[in-house]
C-alpha cells in the first residue's frame, strides 16, 4: 500500500470517528457536585478547613472498603483490599461542598506538589466571593499552614485595574452589541479585588470581592 492511500484512509477513518462523536449525545449536567482535595488525615483535614474557610463537616466516611468505589477510581486489581476514609465539608454561604479523601490502601504520595502561578497543571485554583476582602486577607495572612501565592510583604489585597468593553467579547451577539451591558460588565471587572492563597494541602484557593457578575 502506498503512502499516499495509507494518508487517505487515516483521514477517512478519522473522519468516521469523528461523524460518530457528532452523533453522541452530550453530557446533561444539572450542576457542580463538589471539589475534591486529597489529604493525609480526614478528621485533621475537618479541623483546618473549619479554622480557615469556616466550613461545617457533614458526613464522614472512615476507612471505607467498598470495591465498586476503587474499581470506579480506577484501582481494579487493587479493589479488593482498597480502604477509604472520606469526608463531606459545606462551606457556609455558598453552594460547595468540599470532599476530603484520604486513602489508607493503595497508598500514594503524601506530600502535595506545589505549582508555581503560571505552571500548566490542570484545575488551578476555587475560588469563593466574599463580602470582606481586607478583614479575610487579614484573617488568612494570620493562620499557619497557609502560603500566600507571593509571600513578600508587599503582596496584599489587589483590584483588578480598569477594564475597557473592548478588551473582551462576548460570544452571545446579543450581549456583544450592547454597549451598556459590555460597559457595565466592564465596571465589574474593574471592581473586583481578589488574592490568593496555597493550604497545607496544595489547594490553591481564591478570595474574590466584586465579580459578581459570574458563578453562583
Amino acid at each position: 500500500m502506498t503512502e499516499a492511500k495509507k494518508g487517505f484512509l487515516c483521514l477517512k477513518y478519522a473522519g468516521y470517528q469523528k461523524g460518530m462523536v457528532m452523533e453522541m449525545e452530550k453530557p446533561n449536567f444539572i450542576g457542580l457536585s463538589h471539589v475534591c482535595i486529597f489529604v493525609d488525615d480526614v478528621e485533621e483535614a475537618f479541623a483546618y478547613y473549619e479554622r480557615i474557610l469556616g466550613a461545617v463537616p457533614n458526613q464522614f466516611i472512615p476507612h471505607w472498603k467498598n470495591k465498586g468505589f476503587f474499581q470506579a477510581g480506577g484501582f481494579i486489581e487493587e479493589a479488593e483490599e482498597g480502604d477509604v476514609s472520606i469526608g463531606f465539608m459545606d462551606v457556609p454561604g455558598t453552594r460547595l461542598t468540599l470532599e476530603l479523601m484520604c486513602y489508607h490502601r493503595p497508598e500514594g504520595r503524601k506530600e502535595p506538589v506545589i505549582f508555581a502561578a503560571n505552571d500548566v497543571s490542570g484545575a488551578r485554583h476555587v475560588a469563593l466571593k466574599i463580602t470582606n476582602i481586607e478583614e479575610a486577607f487579614d484573617y488568612i495572612k494570620a493562620q499557619q499552614d497557609v502560603t500566600l501565592i507571593n509571600t513578600s510583604e508587599d503582596y496584599k489585597v489587589y483590584q483588578i485595574s480598569k477594564t475597557e468593553p473592548s478588551d473582551f467579547y462576548y460570544f452571545d451577539q446579543a450581549k456583544e452589541n450592547d454597549p451598556q451591558a459590555k460597559q457595565k460588565a466592564a465596571d465589574v471587572l474593574g471592581n473586583t479585588k481578589y488574592f490568593y492563597f496555597i493550604d497545607k494541602y496544595g489547594l490553591q484557593w481564591e478570595f474574590e470581592q466584586g465579580h459578581t457578575d459570574i458563578g453562583d
